[in-house]
Parts: structure tokens; sequence; C-alpha cells
């Protein structure tokens, strides 16, 4: 069972922002490398070759990183839904026969929801103790 967070992203400093979405876009470039249609020959690209196997492992890895991504932050119901629309557009796309693997490269699913959760998160501002502690340290300085 997945649990939700419950920390806002306001409450983050704005190190804790940097070095959570540091680990969710790492996750989210390797998710994405490794579904599409690579060079190299491996268990991935294997899989991939497999029609239904390939693209319903693709989509399950990507509601996944949505997990991995609700266990970080407390979001609003409009991001949820743009992630959600998002693996939808990506299991519906990656369906088609050899046209699949071209749409998973193309759309890279987890990097997008990647994006629109940098965007949201670091348009929110961080918790106010960050300006206390520097006007604290600034005071001891004058």
């Amino acid at each position: 069972m997945t649990t939700r967070s419950i920390r806002d992203p306001a409450s983050y400093t704005a190190s804790e922002k940097k070095e959570t979405l540091r680990g969710l876009h790492r996750q989210a470039r390797r998710l994405d490398k490794k579904w599409s249609l690579s060079c190299k020959p491996d268990e991935y690209f294997l899989l991939n070759m497999i029609p239904i196997l390939g693209d319903s492992m693709s989509t399950i890895l990507a509601i996944k990183y949505l997990r991995e991504i609700h266990r970080s932050f407390a979001l609003p119901p409009e991001i949820e839904n743009k992630f959600v629309k998002n693996v939808v557009i990506h299991a519906g796309g990656s369906i088609v026969p050899l046209v699949g693997w071209l749409f998973r490269r193309v759309f890279g699913v987890n990097m997008r929801n990647y994006r629109i959760l940098e965007k949201y998160v670091m348009s929110v501002d961080s918790d106010s103790r960050e300006s206390i502690e520097a006007d604290s340290v600034t005071g001891l300085i004058n």
C-alpha cells in the first residue's frame, strides 16, 4: 500500500526540493531511456519486441513512477490529473505495434510528468523558515 505524502511542497526548503526533484529526475530519465527503442539490445529492448507485454510493462512502470511522486509531494488534483492524462495517452499511443516504440521514445511520459512536477514545485514558495533563518544570520552580522 502506498502512503501519500502529507507534506505540501511549500513546507520544503529550496535545498530539500532540489534534492527530492533530483532523484525523481534521475528515475524518470532512466525509465524513459530503458523503454525506448535503443541500439543496444538488452532485456528491456527484448521486452519491447513483444507487442502487448512491452507496452504493459512501460505503462506499469509509469504508474509506479507516479506513486513515487505521491510519496514525495502532496499535490493538488489538477496536477495529478495532468499526470494521469499523460499516462493514458502513453498507454494508448504505445499499444500500436511498431509505431508504439517510436511514440514511447518521442512522448517520454515520465520526463513529461517530471517537468510538470518540477514547474509546479518550484513555483510554490518555500517555507518561511528559510527567510527567518536568513534574517537571523543577517541580524547577527549587522
